[in-house]
C-alpha cells in the first residue's frame, strides 16, 4: 500500500515493519530495522546485478577488491580476516579465480612457509570493469539523497559506529581447524 508521502525525489514512500508504530514508538528498534532493510535489499540487488551482468559473486568482488588494493599481493591468512570468512572459504574463492586467470599465487619472500595471492593483469582489467558497474550501482542507490544529506549520514553513521566499536567486543576468527584461539 502507497502513502501519500514521497521522497524530496518524488519517490512513493510505501509502508513498512519501520513505519507501522507511532514515531516515538520503539525507536531505536525502528531504526535499526529500517537501516537493516536498506542493507539487505541494496546487497540483494547488487548480487543479482553482478550474477547477470559478470557471471560474478559478491564473495569474488570483495576478493579481488581486497587484492585490488594491494599490489604487491596479500598472505591467505590476512585475506581471510579482511573478508572475515575462514581460510577454507578464501583457499576455494582463490582456487577458482585462479584457474579462470585472474589471479597468481607466488613465494612470499618474507616466509618460506607462506604464499602470497595477487590478480593477474587480467584480474586487474576484469575487476576495474566490475567495480566501475558497482560504483555507478551504488550512485544510483543514493541518487535521491543531496550531496549535502549525504554528508551528514556519512558523518552520523560515523559517529554511531565509533561508538558500537567501544562498546562491542570483536569476536576472533576460528583457527584452520575451526576452533577458537585461546584468551
Amino acid at each position: 500500500m502507497v502513502h501519500s508521502r514521497s521522497t524530496p525525489g518524488g519517490i512513493p514512500l510505501v509502508d513498512d515493519f519501520e513505519t507501522r508504530a507511532v514515531e516515538v514508538d520503539h525507536q531505536d528498534l525502528r531504526l535499526w530495522l529500517r537501516m537493516m532493510a536498506l542493507h539487505k535489499l541494496i546487497l540483494n540487488e547488487l548480487r543479482r546485478r553482478l550474477r547477470t551482468s559478470f557471471g560474478m559473486s559478491l564473495a569474488r568482488f570483495d576478493l579481488m577488491s581486497q587484492l585490488d588494493a594491494v599490489e604487491s599481493g596479500m598472505r591467505m591468512g590476512e585475506l581471510s580476516n579482511r573478508l572475515m570468512v575462514t581460510t577454507g572459504n578464501t583457499t576455494g574463492l582463490v582456487d577458482e579465480l585462479e584457474a579462470e586467470g585472474y589471479v597468481e599465487r607466488m613465494a612470499d619472500p618474507s616466509s618460506r612457509r607462506a604464499s602470497l595471492v595477487r590478480l593477474t593483469a587480467k584480474g586487474r582489467r576484469q575487476f576495474a570493469t566490475v567495480a566501475k558497474a558497482h560504483e555507478t550501482w551504488i550512485c544510483e542507490f543514493f541518487s535521491t539523497l543531496s550531496r549535502k544529506d549525504k554528508k551528514l549520514l556519512f558523518e552520523v553513521m560515523g559517529s554511531q559506529k565509533s561508538f558500537v566499536l567501544s562498546r562491542v567486543q570483536v569476536p576472533l576468527l576460528p583457527n584452520r581447524a575451526g576452533r577458537s584461539p585461546p584468551a
